[in-house]
């Protein structure tokens, strides 16, 4: 995912009803100039605080539907958001699982429409 631009704003997600609170998170905000838009993630473990940085370029990307197998509600964790400079404009997705840490770009072009 070279020359990703921005990618700004992930979101807080808390348990839902009958859901374990989530074990990871995801804490994204980019950095812009009129010339340059850079993203930067960080996956906290919410047990003992361990912080990763996120290497965009190395997160697998979906090939197709993002559908994974069921789970409990709260399992998944979607963060997206634009990219922006005078020049180019971009918007981008990345599923976090929120009990194995597991993270993956959404390719939003292969993704269903809804409504149908």
């Amino acid at each position: 995912m070279a020359g990703l631009a921005v990618m700004a704003g992930c979101g807080d997600r808390g348990a839902t009803a009958g859901a374990p609170a989530p074990r990871y998170q995801l804490h994204c905000d980019s950095a812009d100039t009129t010339e340059r838009s850079s993203v930067f993630c960080v996956r906290a473990d919410t047990r003992n605080g361990d912080t990763h940085v996120v290497d965009l370029d190395k997160l697998p990307i979906t090939s197709g539907a993002s559908r994974a197998a069921d789970e409990r509600d709260g399992t998944y964790q979607t963060v997206c958001d634009s990219t922006v400079t005078p020049t180019k404009s971009d918007f981008h997705c990345l599923r976090l699982h929120t009990q194995s840490g597991e993270i993956v770009v959404l390719r939003l072009s292969e993704l269903p429409r809804w409504p149908r």
